[in-house]
């Protein structure tokens, strides 16, 4: 599997090469965005990208925003890897489709649990088609589309409490996750399971990091796109 690096700390990038390539990844390293654009060209066999945020000529943001904007890069796992830890860099990050969130200096370790990690679900599904939810479990329509709305209304709850986390992170409270992962599991929701599954203890706590909070909202958002696709 082929991942490209961008990241202009000739340091970090052979040590996030070195550690990629033990784990039987094939690393394409860049030094900027448009260094990283002209490399996703020619390289139509790239799978994933890690960029850092602060870049020379075009940044790591710059860069996600390119990729959102391409047909064929949009729904690329990317990952971002930043000494920057501000609500607004990861809410801008996230919305540009960034789908994990690692904070520098990082553990070999860290590394590449995360990406493993973006990797593996990227193959999982995002939201079962209705014929899929009713015949696994014997519903009839009506119910279904019951289930659907109740479902929709429970994401779009936690996307607007996550949005406002960053500034008001008593919001979470008041969002039952419980309901919200019973609701996936039959909605087939694979993706948006394993990141509530993930964030449970830190939101039962009041103990939310910025990369949950990322992760999370990325997978309620592409739940609700999913479902607005099946006309739902």
């Amino acid at each position: 599997m082929k991942i490209l690096v961008a990241e202009d700390n000739s340091v970090t990038a052979t040590l996030m090469s070195g550690i990629l390539t033990r784990h039987g990844y094939t690393v394409v390293l860049a030094r900027n965005g448009s260094e990283a654009l002209r490399l996703l060209e020619s390289n139509p066999d790239i799978q994933g990208v890690i960029t850092d945020i602060m870049m020379p000529e075009s940044s790591g943001l710059d860069l996600l925003r390119a990729l959102r904007a391409h047909e064929e890069w949009r729904d690329l796992p990317t990952v971002v890897t930043t000494v920057r830890d501000d609500s607004e860099t990861v809410a801008e990050a996230v919305s540009l489709g960034c789908k994990e969130y690692i904070l520098k200096p990082f553990r070999p370790a860290r590394l590449i649990e995360r990406v493993e990690k973006i990797f593996r679900e990227n193959n999982k599904v995002i939201l079962m088609s209705s014929a899929q939810v009713i015949g696994q479990y014997s519903l009839d329509l009506e119910t279904y589309r019951r289930i659907s709305d109740v479902f929709a209304a429970q994401v779009d709850e936690a996307i607007v409490a996550l949005q406002n986390w960053p500034t008001n992170p008593s919001t979470m409270r008041r969002v039952d996750i419980t309901p919200i992962m019973e609701s996936a599991t039959v909605m087939g929701a694979e993706c948006l399971l394993a990141a509530l599954e993930e964030a449970t203890p830190a939101l039962r706590s009041s103990q939310l990091q910025p990369d949950q909070c990322a992760r999370l909202l990325e997978q309620l958002q592409l739940v609700r796109e999913a479902r607005c696709r099946q006309g739902g």
